[in-house]
């Protein structure tokens, strides 16, 4: 099992004209055993296949390192980050990164303070709270190089959980797909109220499988009015 697991992780990284280490193999492993046998428990994933988690999670979650290989990055936040996507696979793939892991969900911190420990990872960061608090939070706020937020949010509300955590001249980037992509495009304005402004489109394709990347330049400060209290983003949001 573990060696199919491998080839099939090898085969699809591959896509991207990215390669693994053996180690980094083994982590992914080990990544997936925990995913298994935790989501018994609770629901980290609908994903149940091998080959399905590989594919829509892993290789997925480092197709995101494409857009950003020639920035000068250190700090990342993966904002809502369940099972961590797509922050972890980043981290396995490149440990320089300082990673940040919010989720407001406890009972998958737990799962994500005992997939640090399985992995070995250091500088790793994780917080149970919500981006609307940590938002506004000297210690975080306009600290990141890079922040990544997989499918929490429609892109007016995601927008304004994210670009108040990246610096002047940080990336917020923003991940479409073609049935989405018009709503990122019609978002632009409230990139621009936040401070930020869109400078590049992406797309990668691997396995069937297209995803759009928007890399989003941050340009200005954020407006300290945003982010809003909690779930006025997600009730009220800013108008694209």
């Amino acid at each position: 099992m573990e060696e199919n697991f491998k080839r099939i992780l090898r085969e699809k990284v591959s896509e991207l004209n990215l390669s693994l280490d053996p180690l980094q193999e083994e982590k992914f492993y080990l990544y997936y055993m925990a995913l298994k046998e935790w989501n018994r428990k609770i629901n980290l994933t609908s994903l149940e296949g091998e080959e399905e988690i590989i594919l829509k999670h892993f290789v997925d979650s480092l197709s995101c390192i494409i857009p950003i290989r020639n920035e000068n990055i250190e700090r990342i936040i993966d904002i809502g980050t369940g099972a961590g996507f797509p922050g972890i696979p980043i981290k396995i793939y490149d440990e320089k990164y300082k990673l940040t892991l919010l989720e407001s969900q406890k009972k998958k911190i737990l799962f994500l303070e005992e997939l640090i420990k399985i992995l070995e990872l250091s500088n790793v960061d994780i917080v149970w709270d919500r981006a609307e608090n940590l938002g506004k939070d000297p210690r975080y706020r306009e600290q990141f190089d890079l922040a990544l937020a997989r499918g929490v949010a429609k892109p007016n509300i995601v927008l304004e959980y994210a670009l108040p955590f990246v610096k002047t001249g940080g990336i917020f980037l923003g991940q479409a797909t073609p049935n989405n992509l018009s709503e990122w495009e019609n978002a632009q304005k409230v990139v621009g109220i936040l401070g930020g402004k869109t400078e590049e489109k992406i797309e990668i394709n691997f396995d069937n499988i297209t995803r759009i990347f928007l890399k989003i330049r941050k340009i200005n400060n954020t407006p300290e009015k945003y982010p809003r209290r909690p779930g006025i983003p997600e009730k009220r949001p800013l108008l694209p």
